[in-house]
């Protein structure tokens, strides 16, 4: 087993070594600051400021003052845009044009919101609700996935007919139908329905991947000298089944980006308090002369999607060397049963 402990490392400086992955990668890079760093450009606080002789650092990060008392503040070090998501300026028309003259370098929205503030704290929104469903929906899919393929018989035959009709309907169909259920849809019920409609992929991968791995001698051996099933699992099956679980993640978060935006735009998520990029671009249908409410959502949505994919595509021509063209090959104690076609050759596309 340890012969293959450089694998992954080694996948990704190959992955490295394409253009298209470094895009991808600063891409990603940079909208992960803009979800991190959001109170910074776009907040109703400031960064700095002195009210009443006292000075208070970074209020708009941690919300130690409120808005009346910044109003006060003898100076102030404001954040590129001063207006947070859900502020409403009244004095402009609702929605208004961009205007730096306003500070509303993207406009306003139907409410009279900052579209910049709600594009750059819905950053921060999609990319956490997207990257906790990916980690769950990679957890419970490698799980049910690894027990099927090591263990077989009754088990895998109930496993394949769930994952078969699972897969049978589209994913933001049966999210849709989910969230409809329920009385009082929320974002808590939308990541159990995405946890619960997407895991069927990850599950399908892992079970052909520990299928293939629980035939190779190593694993024959530990059986015969009486390790558990947990432990066969866990030391020898799972460690050779990592090239599958990280290419369904990068292809994931892609995935789910879109399925979260898709709801949002139906106002099919309940209400919210964080701002999200489907709620301003469905805005548009009540201001169909509104193009900024369509266009800057939907260029970062685009751009987000777009670095996602080449991302993931990279990384899965670096796993399977059969894919890979013009780059340098895996190490020679990279076993290649790690990253077999079959089951990498996943759709790249994200499905809706």
């Amino acid at each position: 087993m340890k012969r293959g402990v450089g694998y992954l490392p080694h996948a990704f400086r190959v992955m490295l070594e394409k253009r298209v992955a470094r895009f991808g990668i600063i891409t990603l890079a940079m909208l992960a600051m803009i979800a991190v760093f959001a109170d910074v450009l776009a907040s109703d606080l400031p960064l700095a400021c002195s009210v009443h002789g006292k000075v208070s650092f970074a209020p708009a990060i941690t919300r130690s003052l409120t808005v009346a008392d910044a109003a006060e503040a003898s100076w102030a070090i404001r954040p590129m845009v001063a207006f947070g998501p859900s502020t409403i300026d009244t004095h402009v028309a609702a929605p208004s044009r961009p205007s730096l003259a306003d500070g509303h370098p993207f406009g306003t929205d139907q409410h009279g919101r900052d579209v910049f503030a709600r594009v750059a704290h819905g950053t921060r929104t999609t990319l956490t609700f997207a990257l906790s469903s990916v980690i769950a929906f990679i957890v419970l899919g490698s799980a049910l996935g690894a027990i099927s393929g090591f263990f077989g018989g009754p088990i895998d035959a109930l496993f394949s007919r769930l994952v078969e009709t699972m897969t049978a309907f589209p994913t933001l169909v049966l999210v849709l139908g989910v969230q409809a259920s329920l009385d009082k849809p929320s974002v808590l019920t939308l990541f159990f329905a995405v946890c619960l409609t997407r895991w069927t992929e990850v599950a399908r991968l892992v079970r052909a991947e520990v299928m293939l791995v629980g035939t190779r001698d190593y694993v024959v051996a530990a059986k015969a000298l009486g390790a558990s099933p947990l432990r066969i699992l866990a030391r020898h099956v799972i460690p050779n089944a990592w090239a599958p679980i990280v290419v369904s993640a990068a292809f994931g978060l892609g995935s789910v980006i879109l399925v979260e935006a898709s709801v949002d735009f139906l106002h099919a998520s309940g209400e919210r308090s964080s701002p999200s990029w489907g709620e301003t671009l469905s805005e548009v249908r009540n201001h169909p002369d509104a193009w900024w409410l369509f266009l800057f959502p939907a260029i970062i949505l685009f751009v987000l999607v777009v670095a996602q994919n080449l991302v993931g595509e990279s990384l899965r021509d670096a796993l399977d060397p059969r894919l890979s063209r013009g780059t340098r090959p895996l190490p020679k104690f990279a076993p290649r049963e790690l990253a077999p076609p079959s089951s990498l050759a996943i759709n790249s596309a994200p499905r809706a």
